[in-house]
């Protein structure tokens, strides 16, 4: 009778366990992974590698995200932010100056730093001679109409002993670098890693001039992530989940070159292969650079650059120094 008794209480224990367990895979299962959206800000490309591989190899699924990659609408993405249509978006440093200090600033910070290093500058023709901003002096530069922008460009030529006001500056909305040079274009703002890439593609040889070599000022943080503050406020644990998925998917890309182009290629099949391969090499190498970890901003680089901002009279409004980014959601970071 005892064994009996010792065996039936066995037999419930044993039921008990499995009973919860199953329970628990069920709620596990049935749990709805939290829907996120990252809205790029221009076309698929290797800023935005980590990203898709943080996709396809189910980083973000991990963290209980189901996460929408989508490209820009005609309305500004860091727009969109701010009036939390969505949740999360690319942007840049330099552009974020503007949106911080209108009438009505965003309500927008940076969250992490896609590059540790500002990887762009003025993309030149290598026809047109140019090795110095100096040399802009008589050539064609196409600009976008940024006031950011040509006050960029204007700080580097003169700095280099060059006359701004000798530069041709021709206005074109063209996205398309082969096409621009093959018009009466000798130079332009672009990435190394994408359009200096593009241009040696088609055979176009090109000089670039990295802004950061041009003026160490100008080594702002560019690309960026960025949300908005009552996003930031309500949901931290989702900010923290996010950016530990991205964080894998840019250290992965950052030590598998190949691996992370071809993740790119077959999440987004409509781009160029050879393309992407090249310029993944070298953006891998700048995701995390001299940094420790993916996504870090150094304070006092941050500050500085919207610091000359304001003394150049490029905006009419000092930004108070870390208010505007955080490193606080990135993993293993205090």
């Amino acid at each position: 009778m005892r064994k009996k008794l010792i065996f039936f209480i066995i037999f419930l224990v044993s039921l008990a366990a499995t009973i919860i367990t199953i329970l628990y895979v069920s709620k596990d299962v049935d749990e709805p992974l939290k829907k996120i959206t990252i809205l790029l800000d221009w076309t698929p490309n290797t800023n935005h590698t980590g990203i898709y591989v943080a996709q396809y190899l189910g980083y973000f699924k991990d963290e209980g995200l189901a996460v929408k990659i989508e490209q820009p609408p005609q309305e500004s993405s860091t727009a969109l932010v701010a009036a939390e249509k969505v949740e999360f978006s690319i942007g840049f440093q330099d552009f974020l100056a503007p949106a911080l200090t209108s009438d009505t600033p965003l309500p927008i910070k940076a969250i992490a730093a896609i590059t540790q290093h500002n990887t762009s500058g003025i993309i030149c023709k290598k026809s047109s001679n140019i090795n110095t901003a100096a040399d802009l002096e008589f050539k064609n530069y196409c600009t976008f109409d940024n006031f950011i922008e040509i006050a960029l460009i204007k700080h580097c030529v003169n700095i280099s002993g060059g006359r701004f006001c000798k530069v041709n500056l021709i206005h074109s909305q063209t996205d398309n670098i082969a096409a621009t040079f093959n018009k009466n274009i000798d130079a332009t703002w672009g990435y190394f890693g994408i359009e200096s890439v593009i241009a040696k593609h088609f055979n176009i040889e090109n000089n670039f001039l990295f802004f950061k070599d041009i003026d160490p000022v100008l080594d702002f943080y560019s690309p960026i992530l960025i949300s908005n503050l009552n996003f930031l406020e309500k949901q931290p644990e989702t900010v923290k989940k996010v950016l530990k998925a991205l964080s894998k998917g840019y250290l992965f890309a950052a030590k598998y070159p190949k691996e992370s182009a071809d993740i790119l290629v077959k999440c987004v099949p409509e781009l160029d292969y050879d393309i992407i391969l090249e310029s993944q090499k070298f953006m891998s190498e700048q995701y995390v650079n001299d940094s420790t970890t993916w996504g870090v901003f150094n304070p006092d680089r941050w500050n500085s650059f919207f610091d000359w901002l304001f003394e150049k009279n490029i905006i009419n409004k000092k930004i108070i120094h870390n208010t505007s980014f955080t490193n606080e959601f990135l993993p293993g970071i205090l």
